[in-house]
């Protein structure tokens, strides 16, 4: 799986930053409470949506899952340090990334680090399992992990902020 392309900033109005705070807050909401909420009547409202998702602002919805309660007993973010930093070794490794269902979010950074991922597993040896097998590939031209694991997430990512952003 690809990461999505990054779309460039969209031109939204009083009303669309309305429908985003609604449905960051409640992504199960129906249409008709959301055109309430928002002050349009349903069939402008969903018209609205739909611009939304086809400019990708909005890029799907998804129920927020408690880590633990599925069996991620390990979260970790990992600091990855390419060995290799040739165009071919970059693509291999970013592809394996994304593929991989314990890879649950990757970034691009600069400074020490090439990329940050955060990681979940079941448990300590199969996150080491994990990443051993990472570092064994030189495929991948990985030089280096840093894994920083949680201890307690006091505010967990639920969403951007969408409240005025021209400020």
């Amino acid at each position: 799986m690809k990461p999505p392309a990054r779309p460039g900033r969209a031109v939204l109005d009083r009303i669309d930053l309305s429908i985003l705070e609604a449905l960051t807050a409640s992504g199960r909401m129906t249409y008709q409470a959301l055109s309430e909420r928002v002050g349009l009547s349903p069939r402008p409202c969903l018209e609205r949506v739909k611009r939304l998702e086809q400019k990708g602002v909005i890029r799907g919805y998804a129920a927020l899952i408690d880590p633990t309660s599925v069996g991620h007993d390990i979260i970790a973010l990992a600091g990855i340090t390419m060995r290799d930093p040739s165009a071919a070794a970059r693509q291999r490794l970013e592809r394996a990334l994304c593929a991989h269902p314990s890879i649950v979010e990757l970034q691009v950074v600069n400074g020490e680090n090439d990329y940050v991922a955060r990681i979940v597993a079941p448990t300590l040896a199969s996150y080491e399992a994990l990443t051993e097998a990472f570092l064994a590939d030189p495929g991948f031209g990985i030089g280096r992990i840093h894994t920083t694991f949680v201890l307690k997430t006091l505010k967990s990512f639920d969403g951007y902020p969408v409240g005025d952003s021209r400020e």
